[in-house]
């Protein structure tokens, strides 16, 4: 038989008060999501790291009084505490937490609101003192758009303008080439009526 440095009651009592603490990590956790929002991911996420937590403690609590050996009776240990964390104080233990952080919230909440209302006056009135100079900047800023936007719509006219000057150009270059051609068309022609009539009247 292995030497234990310790009596199985005395290792029983320590895996019950385990379980009673793997419970209260757990109400922790419900804590926790009580009032964060984790989704689906995180809530898979803390009940992975809720399990890995709660084995580590149980091997190192196994390790602590019976040097790693597992007994059936530190498992029911282990059990019992929880069942007896769960259907005994569980409810009023969480309970407490959200009524403690409740209050502790509502206390930030009016601390907050203490320090912020005097903030919130100076800044109104700084607000109503700086009234002209917004009026100002608003009817400066309107006028700056409005110039903006004349001075755009200016641009746009000239350019069009440009737009159609030299379109206008470079239809009368077209139409001077084209005029060109049917003088040369034309006196291309004269000149072989011209030749045609000499060779007729020729003897």
């Amino acid at each position: 038989m292995d030497f234990l440095p310790y009596t199985q009651e005395y290792m029983l009592v320590v895996a019950i008060m385990g379980g009673m603490l793997l419970g209260f990590i757990w109400d922790i956790y419900r804590l926790v999501r009580h009032y964060v929002k984790m989704g689906a991911v995180g809530t898979a996420l803390g009940d992975l790291l809720y399990w890995i937590v709660s084995i580590y403690i149980s091997l190192e609590l196994i390790f602590y009084v019976s040097y790693g050996n597992v007994r059936m009776f530190i498992l029911l240990g282990f059990v019992l505490g929880a069942l007896l964390y769960f259907y005994g104080i569980s409810n009023y233990i969480l309970k407490a937490f959200i009524f403690v952080v409740d209050l502790f919230i509502k206390i930030v909440r009016r601390v907050y609101l203490f320090m912020i209302k005097p903030i919130k006056i100076l800044a109104g009135k700084i607000a109503v003192l700086l009234t002209p100079l917004r009026v100002k900047w608003q009817k400066t800023c309107i006028n700056a758009k409005k110039r903006y936007k004349f001075y755009k719509f200016k641009a746009k006219k000239i350019s069009k303008n440009r737009k159609l000057m030299y379109n206008k150009k470079k239809q009368s270059k077209r139409n001077q080439k084209l005029k060109y051609k049917r003088r040369k068309e034309h006196a291309i022609e004269r000149r072989s009526k011209n030749n045609r009539t000499k060779e007729k009247n020729k003897p």
